[in-house]
């Protein structure tokens, strides 16, 4: 197999129908698609490098490896650094890879090694623990640390059966009680706000929700910043031309007070961000409106709701399994860029164990 390196953006775009097709025959999670990756680096790519590597037999792809290069300042020292497109915005990354997974990752790591630009670190952040990727990686380097829990739930072929799971009289008890006692003096309504259509009007309405929420607390919010906006309204209105899109917007006659966005694909439900009015908190409205989702999702077929990265409370009340990423952390064989990257980690300040990680291979 050889190496073939995408370094511009207008080959990264005309690289989309095979990166399509390519997907069809790999495991992977909506964060390794073509149209995630692509407009990410759209918003977020000006201050790094593309540093896309297709592993090619013959010719016909046998593994991507979508990675970036970025430079950092960290405690006076210029520290280079080879992560995953899409850090830190995306829950899961991996290469991608469809049968020759030690193979491939040993090539795009060996091929790292010899590349013009001048690097510490590659810092390959959550990777699920499912993934063949973190065998391979464990036989190159020994620093691997857990880093995110990530709960889940499995969906039955029934939203009965559903609510006849672990706990599930507690949890839908409490959603029938709020649910009516809301009834008693608003109109109220779940919106599937997936489709182009609506997709817009559904996203605004997260943005003040979720920002609603977390300003109440006395916090920023993710969507404080327009270019997280800007990035995510392109997400939405691709990902609703392509039936990806898990937008919903609980109203209480007709004024929003909660808000799921999320990504349905490859038969999961992917629980991205929430927003609701802290005024309503008392009743639930959140839970009303997960409750909701999941049976939308599994009324689609899907067999799983992935509530990703933390673990709120919200989170672990309805998730029956906890899945974990890891961060994985390679250095070069050069000792002096090896130490200069371990010192700029601010938690890491022991000279015992600086000492140890210089001799990671």
């Amino acid at each position: 197999m050889r190496i073939t390196e995408i370094r511009t953006f207008s080959d990264f775009l005309y690289l989309q129908d095979d990166w399509e097709r390519f997907l069809k025959g790999c495991q992977h999670t909506i964060f390794s698609t073509w149209t995630w990756l692509s407009t990410w680096w759209k918003f977020y790519g000006e201050k790094r490098r593309l540093l896309i590597l297709l592993a090619k037999d013959g010719d016909n792809i046998a593994g991507i490896a979508p990675l970036m290069y970025s430079v950092e300042k960290m405690f006076g020292l210029r520290i280079g650094k080879i992560s995953f497109i899409g850090t830190p915005h995306a829950d899961y990354n991996d290469f991608i890879i469809e049968n020759k997974n030690e193979e491939c990752v040993k090539l795009f790591i060996d091929y790292l090694k010899n590349i013009p630009e001048n690097w510490n670190c590659i810092e390959l952040n959550d990777l699920p623990e499912n993934t063949e990727t973190l065998v391979t990686l464990s036989k190159i380097t020994k620093y691997s640390k857990l880093i995110h829990p990530c709960p889940y739930t499995n969906l039955p072929e029934s939203y009965e059966k559903f609510q006849k799971g672990p706990n599930g009289k507690k949890r839908f008890t409490d959603v029938d009680r709020h649910f009516k006692a809301l009834q008693k003096t608003y109109k109220v309504e779940v919106l599937d706000c997936s489709i182009p259509e609506s997709v817009e009007e559904g996203m605004h309405s997260l943005f003040q929700l979720h920002q609603s929420r977390w300003t109440s607390k006395g916090l920023s919010g993710a969507f404080a910043s327009t270019t997280f906006q800007s990035f995510h309204l392109e997400i939405a209105r691709s990902f609703a031309e392509k039936g990806w899109m898990g937008l919903f917007v609980l109203k209480l006659s007709g004024n929003p007070v909660a808000a799921l966005y999320g990504f349905m694909y490859n038969s999961k439900y992917y629980l991205y961000l929430t927003g609701f009015n802290p005024k309503y908190a008392k009743y639930g409205v959140g839970s009303m409106l997960i409750t909701s989702v999941i049976r939308e999702s599994i009324n689609k077929g899907l067999k799983e709701f992935d509530f990703m990265r933390g673990d709120e409370a919200y989170k672990t009340r309805w998730a029956s399994s906890t899945r974990w990423n890891r961060n994985i952390i390679i250095t070069p064989t050069n000792s002096l860029a090896r130490a200069q990257y371990w010192v700029s980690r601010k938690y890491w300040n022991s000279g015992k164990e600086i000492k140890s990680l210089l001799r990671i291979q």
